[in-house]
Order: C-alpha cells, then structure tokens, then sequence
C-alpha cells in the first residue's frame, strides 16, 4: 500500500472535484487502488502504487479538460522547515548534478506558510561550484512544493509541467 503523494495536480479555478475525476478515469486504469484528494482549493494530490513518471505519462496522454500543471514527485520530505527543506533538496540535487549543467528553483506555498524566497536561495547558494544557476535558459526547474505534512520535489525541463503550452514558451 501506498504512503506518501506520488504527484501533485493544480487546477483551473473552482474546478477540483471535476478534475479529481478525470484524473481518477486516467489513473484507475492502470492502478485500481489509486486515490486523488482536494488537498486545498485548487490543489490535488495523487496516491497511487505506480511509478510518478507513470501518473505524468497517463495525464498527459490524455490531458483533463481541468488541470493546469502536474508535478511527479521525485522525492518527497518529511520537514517543513526551511532549513530541513534546503539541506534535503541540495542532498536530491547532489546526485544528479552529473547530468545538470545550468538549473533555477521554483517554490510554491500549498496551504503552509513558508519563506520560499528563503529556500530558492538557500538551494541555489548551497549548490554553488556543482551546478550553475541560470533564470533565462535552464536546462531543468527543480520545483518544491511546500504543503503543510511535507514537500514534494520535482525536476522537470522548463514549462514540461504544463498540460497546455502557449506559442509563446516553444519560442
């Protein structure tokens, strides 16, 4: 059985109990125990025994009519704190800082009030001389979502997080 989120979908707004069943009729196939909760308003949280980068592939096979972003979670945090935060997520990024040249980090409050500001800094001076910080043309996002039990880690290629991409971001 399964414990911790494996992913985490935003919503358009005032759309989440629509979007909890899409999203449950693309996961179920795979995975008939899968749940899907309404974590706060606009903010859904996916527990299932498949592979995070599964529960992306099926969403945006066929992507809910509903949702705006999905984040897999790579790596998930028992802390709250921003220190806890920044030492855990700069351990995450030392393992694969071989195949990462040029990075930036994104945080995001989900329902808990934390100083981002403070962790966005705190990981990109803590992983100074491994991996270069680059806001215009990174080659990942390292995405932190801070909810009130824990935070969700997820490293996606830029704008890989939404289900629809404006001309705009292909240019």
């Amino acid at each position: 059985m399964w414990q911790n989120p494996k992913a985490l979908v935003t919503t358009k707004p005032g759309k989440g109990q629509k979007c909890i069943n899409e999203i449950l009729n693309r996961i179920l196939i795979k995975d008939i125990d899968a749940r899907v909760i309404e974590y706060v308003q606009n903010v859904i949280l996916i527990y299932s025994n498949l592979d995070p980068l599964v529960i992306y592939g099926l969403l945006f096979a066929s992507p809910p009519s509903c949702a705006e972003k999905v984040y897999p979670f790579q790596s998930i945090i028992d802390a709250t704190n921003e220190r806890e935060i920044v030492v855990n997520v700069m351990n995450f990024m030392k393992n694969r800082v071989k195949d990462i040249k040029t990075f930036y980090v994104r945080c995001y409050s989900r329902g808990i009030s934390v100083n981002c500001r403070e962790i966005e800094m705190g990981v990109g001076i803590g992983l100074k001389g491994l991996i270069n910080v680059d806001f215009k043309d990174p080659e990942v996002i390292l995405h932190v979502n801070v909810l009130k039990e824990f935070a969700g880690i997820s490293l996606l290629r830029k704008n890989q997080e939404k289900f629809r991409t404006t001309l705009l971001d292909k240019i």
